[in-house]
């Protein structure tokens, strides 16, 4: 990937970077000429795997943890690495219906899809304030639109609607210094797309593009929101889904 966006000489925090999508970001960052840290939940072969291809520095803690995540980037910062763009790719799905089941699942799935990215945000931010510079992109998912939420997944598109309010929200507390997006990606080739249903299968049939997306696809919109080209786009969720929603509106 030719250094378009300006990302030469840049480090990049990819919260969630083990695999899917945060994997397929932190690899053409590296083509870009970035450097990246990579971050994974827990240790494990294909972090390992991936550090050791991209000759990447690796962090591990769970992002639910805030206190783990503050140590973790304080490691960071103690050793001169001060994250010029952070991308939180982080987060999780669970079968947790509009009604039924039990609060627990609820809040798990909240703690990993908000609570997550709002952590590596309140850990990170303050450098990049002190700096002058910034650039942060979530992701959320089309779950997170009204049309597209789930029943079967109510939690999670709650969830991932509250990504893009809190988004919003930091583009507020963070401006002019660092800019804050979020892209919601639709159905996706990960690791994930093994376990869709029939339902889901026929959702992505109906994209107008006809198809779901590769991980580097959505890696390279979030690579734009994280570089200079997207400096004057803060507050904004950028959807990226084969056109799912216009074909049903």
């Amino acid at each position: 990937m030719t250094d378009l966006l300006g990302l030469s000489g840049k480090t990049l925090l990819i919260a969630g970077s083990s695999r899917g999508i945060g994997a397929a970001t932190a690899r053409l960052a590296v083509d870009a000429g970035a450097k990246v840290v990579l971050h994974g939940s827990r240790p494990g072969p294909r972090l390992d795997e991936l550090a050791q291809e991209l000759s990447a520095r690796t962090i591990t803690c769970d992002g639910r943890d805030e206190a783990a995540v503050t140590a973790a980037v304080e490691g960071l910062l103690a050793d001169g690495i001060v994250p010029d763009g952070l991308v939180c790719a982080l987060g999780a799905v669970a079968a947790t219906p509009a009604c039924g089941g039990d609060t627990g699942g609820w809040l798990d799935q909240f703690a990993a899809n908000v609570l997550g990215p709002a952590h590596f945000i309140r850990a990170v931010a303050p450098a990049m304030q002190r700096r002058g510079h910034g650039r942060i992109v979530t992701v959320s998912s089309i779950r997170g639109q009204d049309p597209l939420s789930s029943p079967e997944v109510a939690a999670y598109s709650a969830a991932k609607a509250a990504v893009e309010n809190l988004t919003t929200t930091y583009a507020r507390e963070l401006a002019p210094a660092i800019t804050v997006n979020c892209v919601a990606p639709g159905f996706v080739l990960t690791d994930m797309a093994d376990t869709w249903s029939e339902t889901v299968r026929a959702e992505v049939d109906r994209c107008l593009l006809g198809r779901a997306a590769q991980p580097e696809e959505i890696a390279k919109i979030l690579l734009f929101l994280v570089s200079d080209a997207a400096s004057f786009i803060t507050g904004q969720t950028l959807l990226a889904d084969g056109g799912l929603l216009a074909r049903m509106t």
